[in-house]
């Protein structure tokens, strides 16, 4: 079938990706220093050694068969359970995120191409969405930020806590950050593709027999463009992930993306003899993998979702 053989190719194109990533995450990171009299640092070099990466490699699989474990974040506290808290911390705002910011982001561009209809406004409606998606994320964040702590310091509103992730206003909060973006993008890709579907000839004739304009949109125009709304789930998917990493680390939300952050960031500085390789290998695989996971699993849900509601031909499969 069709739709098997897609989900296959995506599934082996995850798996190649995943190896060649931790292929690259295990890569040796032997540095060598020059430095003068007094230890005072000059130079350093780098020289790869394909024997020292397949032993990287072959040891990180042979410790977790060996230890059935990804090792220990610190003494008496295993990398696993450090994994489970903060993904589940992590997918209390993605998972909301990205219904949220699908589910109202349609609504938005269904709401632009019918007060596109009438002038007085399309244009307030439209231009926020223009405005939203030409800001970066970042200073909207900062700018809901400042307003919340204005608002409080006024008395309008009571005390928010902005940072943190032990507080429920940390989760309602980070929901908004992550949705913002998708949100203004999904009402975009909306109202474009219903306004490509408006001057077809299902649609004349629809309005030649009388239909009305709200009969028009919800039951033709958007029934056939719903498939081309669909085509950009991993697209929202991905922006939801990516941001998650800067609003985790921005906020202190301590979840998947902040550890993720803390595996993977080197550091501001180093010192002579000091080793390059990554803080926490295993944690740095193991999220790599989850994400990846997640994205996969989304596309995965795209493709089948596509399948289904797209119209084809069945003479075609033989």
């Amino acid at each position: 079938m069709p739709l098997i053989f897609q989900l296959g190719k995506s599934i082996l194109a995850w798996m190649v990706a995943i190896f060649i990533i931790i292929f690259i995450i295990l890569m040796p990171r032997d540095v060598t220093y020059e430095t003068s009299t007094g230890n005072v640092f000059e130079d350093a070099g780098y020289h790869y050694s394909w024997t020292t990466h397949k032993d990287s490699f072959m040891n990180f699989f042979s410790y977790i068969k060996e230890n059935k474990s990804l090792g220990d974040y610190r003494p008496g506290y295993p990398n696993s359970e450090l994994l489970s808290r903060t993904l589940k911390k992590s997918l209390y705002i993605v998972l909301p995120a990205l219904f949220l910011s699908y589910l109202f982001g349609v609504l938005k561009g269904m709401l632009d191409y019918r007060l596109s209809k009438y002038k007085i406004w399309s244009f307030p409606t439209r231009a926020s969405t223009w405005l939203f998606l030409s800001i970066p994320d970042f200073f909207i964040v900062v700018g809901i930020q400042l307003s919340l702590m204005y608002l409080n310091g006024i008395g309008l509103l009571p005390h928010i806590t902005l940072f943190g992730s032990e507080n429920f206003e940390n989760i309602i909060l980070c929901i908004i950050y992550l949705s913002i973006y998708p949100f203004f993008y999904t009402a975009k890709m909306t109202y474009s593709s219903l306004e490509d579907e408006e001057g077809k000839d299902y649609i004349r004739t629809a309005y030649s027999k009388g239909v009305s304009f709200k009969k028009v949109v919800y039951i033709h125009i958007f029934r056939n463009a719903i498939i081309k709304i669909l085509q950009h789930l991993n697209t929202i998917s991905l922006f939801v992930l990516s941001n998650l990493f800067i609003i985790e680390k921005f906020t202190a939300y301590r979840g998947a993306g902040f550890y993720f952050m803390e595996a993977v960031y080197p550091g501001a500085s180093f010192a002579v003899g000091q080793s390059m390789d990554l803080g926490n290998a295993s944690l740095t695989i193991s999220y790599t993998i989850i994400f990846t996971f997640i994205i996969l699993i989304i596309h995965l849900i795209s493709q089948t979702c596509n399948y289904l509601i797209t119209p084809y031909d069945q003479e075609e499969e033989v």
